[in-house]
């Protein structure tokens, strides 16, 4: 039995639930360019005008509600192609990065660092700049997105025309193109993920050994692009491969494929693994209130497949404000999962025609957007409470960390491409070719219109002529204020002219920094505040000054439009006292002022500064004290580039009679003393490795009834001396 339905002016005839849906026939070499050729034409359209100036603008999304002209991210991934040509062609590492977080560096496997694009544009990058990098990156990107749906779609579904508009509608998808504008490069470059999923869906198709090599192959280009890409790449795997196995003939053979995909691609991911696992101590070991807001804020809303396009010039605003209204925390940029109107128009009947033949991909494309929802189930803004698949998730070791769940509906929007294409190829079978050429014309015309890019803001990353005179004066850390707050690039893109060390500088995932939480010298500058010279440790000039011979600080610039008068005055104290005068401007013009701070090279010797786990100072006349919390930190700095013996001095005082006190270094003990009461000077040998070290003083602890505060032993001073 047919059932007849009306389709705009044509009568169509639905296909019989047991329908076999149509098999693609194979394409020519010339066909594949030419269709290649086709996307690179459309992405130019969709990052219009990238392609005018790559290597003088870049372009973000305008003066709307959630999209930002200043967005950091677009910054940090041009400064990421600048960082990967530095690295490279000096022979380092991509994966740790001493320009930032200055003198501990940072980790960058865990960090947006995209690592495949940034070595694969390295010639653009050496030749033409960071900016023209960046462009051209996204542009490939749009197009190669738009090739790999295409050939995903050729895999279900026949002909050309019918894959290429789900191509296009895939990589055009408001998810997509926002992200673009919002200058997430990492999440543009999502092309890898759909030929995965491709290559995973041959493989489980195919016999043959190269099947598990390519899908391997495959798979490690996501890994090498973004761990969330790698993370929703490998929950479709997980998804596909157990649908797979439902019904097949040849199990055994089926679960050995997937046994030796699993192996090359854990072979391909090991210097990922290695590189991140220098970088565990930055995640949290328990998600925190902040994280979990994360969490929440980007999360879909149960209908955010069906969102407006947000970005439409005709009707932006009032969509951004509807978006923000009903999104989790009204974080519209996480949430957005929108996958097109015109994309779902063509999805939804080729779900109903072909559902039954692939119900596969109907099913892994609703647990991907059951994950996509996050931990509660929103809708249109109201958190009905109900729990969600993702908090499972979230028990996971290490994917627990993950904050971003609405990617999950990529694998949905992917599927809908699916989908779009079989509703093509139906429409072809059963209309006579002019008619189904007017049926394709229509949603060519509605996916333009639906899909209009924005009018976009150009971009211009500063040079500053103070940063060109430091690049061209002698080697030195630059102190840039102020420093970022929360999520900003501004000192990156200083970095990108100067090319020195600075301290903090603008990441994604934040690592402990103890240098600016505790260190005198650098901390009281950064944090634009004088400390007080009693304390336990030294902070006298002749202190300052051998920490600065360690640290390095030649170049303090400020911008004294965006500090107050006491930040100001604050840093200029702290110059003063390291100077020994008043420092005297260096550089200065309409928008900065810049010195530069004696390096004290004469003056290196190991230092001590206290940590974490103390209580606060305390004075009584010329005495000053401090309460360990009895599991306090305390960081020894060895200046010179091998291991010495430092001679660590503590001036203190138990609670009680031979109270134990245990040093540790990197988890093992160094020390072990047994503290009198009354006030005695300690002094125990520790073999200190270059840089900076972390010595935990560890000893039992007891409540004071008086301040209600967990109290170890007493502290009058520490220092460090040269070892013989």
């Amino acid at each position: 039995m047919r059932v007849k339905t009306r389709l705009f002016p044509f009568t169509l005839s639905l296909l019989p639930s047991r329908a076999r849906a149509p098999t693609p026939g194979r394409l020519g070499v010339r066909a594949h360019l030419l269709v290649l050729l086709a996307y690179l034409g459309l992405a130019l359209w969709l990052t219009w005008p990238a392609a005018l100036s790559p290597g003088r603008y870049y372009f973000t999304g305008g003066e709307n509600i959630f999209f930002f002209p200043t967005t950091p991210d677009a910054p940090q991934n041009i400064w990421n192609f600048w960082w990967a040509a530095r690295a490279l062609s000096e022979g380092r590492s991509l994966w740790f990065a001493d320009r930032l977080y200055y003198p501990e560096g940072v980790q960058m496997a865990l960090q947006t660092l995209n690592p495949l694009a940034v070595a694969l544009a390295l010639p653009v990058t050496l030749t033409a700049g960071p900016t023209a990098a960046y462009n051209l990156t996204a542009i490939v990107a749009v197009a190669l997105t738009g090739y790999a749906g295409f050939g995903l779609a050729r895999a279900f579904a026949p002909g050309v025309a019918g894959p290429f508009l789900a191509g296009a509608l895939l990589t055009a998808a408001p998810f997509h193109i926002a992200k673009l504008d919002s200058g997430q490069l990492n999440f543009v470059t999502m092309q890898w993920l759909v030929l995965f999923m491709l290559a995973f869906v041959q493989m489980c198709r195919v016999e043959g050994w190269w099947g598990p090599a390519l899908a391997a192959l495959a798979y490690g280009a996501v890994l090498y692009t973004d761990w969330y890409w790698a993370l929703v790449g490998a929950a479709f795997a997980a998804g596909w491969a157990g649908l797979s196995l439902i019904g097949a003939a040849r199990p055994r053979v089926l679960l050995a494929r997937f046994l030796a995909f699993g192996a090359l691609s854990v072979a391909l991911a090991l210097p990922l693994l290695i590189a991140a696992s220098a970088a565990r101590g930055d995640l949290p070991r328990e998600p925190g209130e902040m994280w979990m807001a994360y969490t929440l804020g980007y999360s879909a809303d149960a209908l955010g497949l069906f969102f407006p396009a947000a970005r439409h010039p005709l009707w932006a605003v009032p969509a951004e404000r509807f978006l923000v209204s009903v999104a989790p925390l009204s974080i519209t940029e996480g949430s957005y999962t929108a996958a097109g109107w015109t994309l779902l128009a063509l999805a939804v009947p080729g779900a109903l025609w072909y559902g039954r033949t692939h119900w596969r991909l109907l099913v892994v494309a609703l647990l991907a957007w059951l994950l996509a929802v996050g931990p509660t189930l929103h809708v249109l803004g109201h958190d009905t409470g109900l729990p969600m698949p993702y908090r499972l998730f979230q028990t996971l070791p290490l994917l627990g960390t993950a904050r971003r769940p609405n990617l999950f509906g990529v694998i949905t929007i992917t599927v809908a491409a699916v989908f779009a294409a079989l509703a093509l190829a139906h429409l072809r079978a059963r209309l006579a070719p002019r008619r189904f050429a007017l049926v394709l014309a229509f949603f060519v015309a509605l996916g333009l219109f639906e899909l209009w890019p924005p009018a976009r803001v150009p971009n211009a990353l500063a040079r500053p002529e103070v940063f060109a005179r430091i690049a061209a004066s002698e080697p030195g850390v630059v102190v840039d204020l102020p420093l970022e707050q929360g999520t900003d690039s501004r000192t990156l893109i200083h970095q990108l002219v100067h090319g020195q060390p600075i301290l903090r500088g603008y990441v994604a995932r934040p690592p402990a920094y103890p240098t600016l939480d505790h260190s005198p010298l650098p901390a009281q500058l950064a944090q634009m505040r004088v400390w007080s010279e009693d304390d336990i440790i030294a902070l006298d000039p002749q202190a300052l000054a051998t920490m600065q011979c360690y640290y390095r600080l030649r170049y303090l610039v400020l911008e004294p439009a965006e500090l107050t008068a006491d930040q100001e005055a604050a840093v200029l104290a702290v110059a003063a006292r390291l100077s020994g005068a008043a420092p005297e401007p260096w550089y200065t013009d309409a928008r900065f002022r810049a010195y530069r701070l004696p390096l004290h090279t004469g003056r290196c010797a190991p230092f001590v500064f206290p940590g974490a786990g103390w209580n606060d100072r305390e004075v009584q006349g010329e005495l000053v004290w401090r309460w360990s919390t009895g599991r306090s930190e305390v960081y020894l700095v060895n200046p010179e580039a091998q291991p010495r013996v430092v001679m660590l001095e503590l001036l203190a005082e138990g609670r009680e009679e031979g109270q134990p006190l245990t040093i540790r270094h990197a988890g093992r003990p160094v020390a072990e003393v047994q503290l009198a009461r009354p006030l005695r000077r300690y002094r125990m040998a520790v073999l200190a490795p270059p840089g900076q070290s972390r010595l935990e003083l560890m000893t039992p602890a007891a409540r004071d009834p008086a301040s209600n505060r967990e109290v170890g032993f007493a502290v009058r001073a520490v220092a460090a001396r040269q070892g013989k």
